[in-house]
């Protein structure tokens, strides 16, 4: 892992450029993003319910995003917990903000 982040330090900039470019698309939409520059972007939807209902939805996109509940997080806060990785790609990101927007919520 240490060799891999000193010789192949593009895959640090990648993933922050598909942060950026998901966390734009999100508020777009109105999603409630938490502060974050990591990896993993929580966007809270507040009903364990709505959060699992929304974890299945996108999952029959073949999209897998969990639902974090109570007691991981707060009552009243559930969310989706999405994980970026430098293998993803922008469509891959297109392909997740197309399926947000239509999550029933």
């Amino acid at each position: 892992s240490l060799q891999i982040i000193q010789a192949e330090s593009w895959r640090r900039g990648k993933l922050a450029e598909l942060i950026a470019y998901f966390r734009a698309g999100a508020q777009q939409l109105g999603l409630d993003l938490i502060p974050s520059v990591s990896a993993i972007q929580p966007i809270v939807l507040g009903d364990s319910q709505v959060a699992i209902q929304a974890s299945e939805y996108l999952l029959q996109q073949g999209i897998w995003v969990s639902a974090i509940r109570p007691p991981t997080v707060p009552q009243g806060s559930a969310r989706l917990r999405i994980t970026f990785s430098a293998m993803h790609e922008q469509q891959h990101v297109d392909r997740l903000l197309a399926a947000l927007e239509g999550v029933p919520v």
